[in-house]
């Protein structure tokens, strides 16, 4: 898949798929430097990711600070023909000074899909 680069940062496109609804992601930043992955709340409620009681709520830091994020198990997650199933997302506010963002692809689903990242070719890609 192409790296856009906007800002000085890796972007990609996902699509996301949870209790069977379906949903393209556009602006998601592809960050090494990221534990986590992480959607925008208000992006991934038209799919009806909502908080719900049995939810896990928990907190996160990173450069713009600490945010408050619950946990929801997606059906699947495909980021350029590379398709992981009951991948687990953080869900957040993602208000990060002025960045419109859809999500982080962080370090746990890189590690999971074995992505390998070209940044000479502007690429990110699985070779299994």
């Amino acid at each position: 898949m192409n790296l856009n680069v906007n800002l000085g940062l890796p972007f990609v496109s996902v699509t996301v798929m949870f209790r069977g609804q379906k949903l393209k992601l556009e602006r998601v930043l592809l960050d090494t430097g990221s534990a986590g992955t992480i959607f925008k709340a208000d992006v991934v409620g038209a799919i009806g990711v909502v908080p719900e009681s049995k939810d896990v709520v928990d907190s996160i830091r990173g450069v713009g600070g600490i945010e408050y994020v619950y946990t929801k198990n997606f059906d699947t997650i495909e980021f350029d023909g590379i398709c992981i199933g009951n991948f687990q997302i953080e869900i957040g506010s993602m208000e990060y000074g002025g960045i419109n963002l859809d999500g982080i692809i962080g370090f746990d689903f890189i590690r999971a899909a074995g992505l390998i990242i070209d940044s000479v070719r502007m690429l990110a890609y699985s070779d299994s």
